[in-house]
């Protein structure tokens, strides 16, 4: 299965990552920009790092394709390339209508910005609901996985950049809406208070999903 799924996306050329190209780097992965296309990046797996969580969460974007979900809030995946740091996923990069890669949402709300902080508790709202009619697992929706993109003079959106998918051996969350409903409104309802617990203003202000009957 994993065979078929690196096949089926992956691209055939090898693509050369420098230090230059380094963007940020995580508990799993390291970010680069794609030096052949300015508005890709590419996710390469630490080499001490299982790849169990890479190839599911590759399983669970191919889902995603192909029922042509609406990537509106959600950075797309656009397959496997072979680079010289072993195999990377490609993905959007999210950047600003200037060209450079959007903040996070941690680091706005870090500003302590009343104004901004209306915004955002209202964007957040949004960005649920569009997960939710979507249904659009996500295990981990902290404001450090948020990009702020701005699209103009005083117009942003919202996107998720990392801590979509599940961890489920059998995924039943990629083919039953109701289950993946469930499972999202359960992850945020536990953990949401923990990961806006930085900005209590903000974290106060913001709701639970409804449980589902």
């Amino acid at each position: 299965m994993l065979r078929l799924l690196a096949n089926a996306f992956c691209m055939s050329d090898t693509v050369f990552l420098s230090p230059q190209d380094f963007v940020a780097e995580g508990t799993d992965r390291k970010c680069f920009r794609h030096p052949n296309r300015a508005d890709y990046c590419i996710k390469v797996l630490h080499p001490e790092r299982r790849p169990g969580r890479f190839w599911r969460e590759i399983r669970y974007f191919a889902s995603l394709r192909r029922r042509r979900v609406d990537f509106r809030h959600v950075a797309e995946f656009h397959g496997l390339v072979k680079t010289n740091f072993g195999r990377g996923a490609v993905f959007e990069l999210v950047l600003d209508d200037d060209g450079r890669v959007s903040k996070s949402l941690d680091f706005y709300l870090g500003q302590n910005d009343s104004r901004f902080n209306a915004w955002a508790i209202s964007e957040i709202e949004k960005l649920k609901q569009d997960l939710y009619q979507q249904w659009i697992v996500f295990h981990d929706l902290n404001p450090t996985n948020i990009l702020v993109k701005r699209l103009g003079f005083d117009e942003f959106r919202l996107v998720v950049i990392d801590g979509i998918g599940h961890n489920h051996f059998i995924p039943l969350a990629s083919y039953s809406r109701r289950y993946a409903r469930k499972k999202l409104t359960r992850v945020w309802n536990r953990r949401y208070h923990q990961w806006y617990s930085a900005f209590p203003t903000v974290q106060r202000q913001l709701n639970p999903y409804p449980i589902m009957a």
